[in-house]
């Protein structure tokens, strides 16, 4: 059993990193609080190896000890790390799918690389194993899991993921990384020199609507999908919820898109994700 304490620690780390997932947590059954609280500080920690490497090879270090520490869960193997063994625990005692887990880990080696992705369905796959994967084993967490699921979770995915990314475009600009589709930025005329350089033009903000609609679209699909779900399920999608309130501040006019993440007000992401976990409505 993982110590309610560290369970304590995870919890306000994931409250500062990822606030979206902290309340998802929260507001989910009891029961499943802990474990969700864990897997989710466990994507915040591969997301934030980017941020905390002076260079790629060192957050690859850093990726790999994941991995051994995912492989050695059949063994119960003891990594030393609290959110490592916590982690082991928890996969060895609900038996999520290593793989989903393995997957998440291999997908952030694209954080470390600034070149971009090749095309829209290369960035849909990176969010497939990133915010896909983490919806899918949300659902292992509360007991359902079916093929309809995983394309749930896949399409969920690419709804959040894409407001995320667009959310985070000057963040991730800032620190010399490109996270959208080099096709797109070629059709719509945008240097990635441009973007590293803080350039904004007429072309990115036509990329970002179109990238935008792309999430819309997704999320529509997404919401279909789970129509036939039960509560508690739909529950573990409310980060889907926050996706319109994030697509709103993406657009806004006065917005500088390379200059100012856009943000919600922290009420605002309370109350949606607490509706969204109560009644089930995204």
């Amino acid at each position: 059993m993982t110590d309610p304490l560290d369970i304590d620690t995870f919890a306000a780390q994931l409250r500062v990193y990822d606030p979206d997932r902290f309340l998802t947590a929260r507001f989910a059954p009891k029961a499943s609080r802990s474990a969700l609280t864990i897997l989710y500080a466990f994507n915040a920690e591969l997301a934030r190896v980017c941020d905390t490497v002076s260079e790629p090879a060192l957050g690859e270090i850093r990726l790999q000890w994941w991995r051994d520490a995912l492989e050695g869960t059949e063994g119960t193997a003891v990594t030393g790390a609290p959110l490592g063994d916590a982690l082991a625990r928890m996969v060895a005692t609900l038996g999520l799918p290593i793989h989903l887990l393995l997957g998440m880990v291999d997908a952030r080696s694209a954080d470390l690389d600034d070149g971009g992705f090749a095309d829209l369905q290369a960035l849909k796959a990176y969010l497939y194993k990133t915010d896909g994967a983490l919806f899918a084993l949300s659902a292992h967490i509360l007991g359902t899991a079916s093929g309809q699921l995983a394309k749930t979770a896949n399409t969920a995915g690419v709804a959040y993921g894409v407001a995320r990314l667009l959310r985070f475009l000057p963040r991730d600009a800032a620190a010399g990384r490109i996270m959208l589709p080099l096709t797109m930025l070629q059709s719509h005329n945008v240097l990635p020199e441009r973007i590293l350089a803080g350039t904004e033009c007429e072309g990115l903000r036509d990329l970002i609507v179109e990238l935008s609609k792309e999430a819309e679209a997704s999320l529509k699909e997404a919401r279909g999908f789970l129509v036939g779900e039960r509560k508690e399920v739909r529950g573990i999608f409310a980060p889907l919820a926050l996706v319109g309130a994030y697509r709103r501040a993406v657009a806004r006019p006065d917005r500088r898109p390379l200059h100012e993440v856009a943000d919600i007000n922290p009420l605002m992401r309370f109350l949606l994700l607490w509706r969204a976990a109560r009644t089930g409505r995204l």
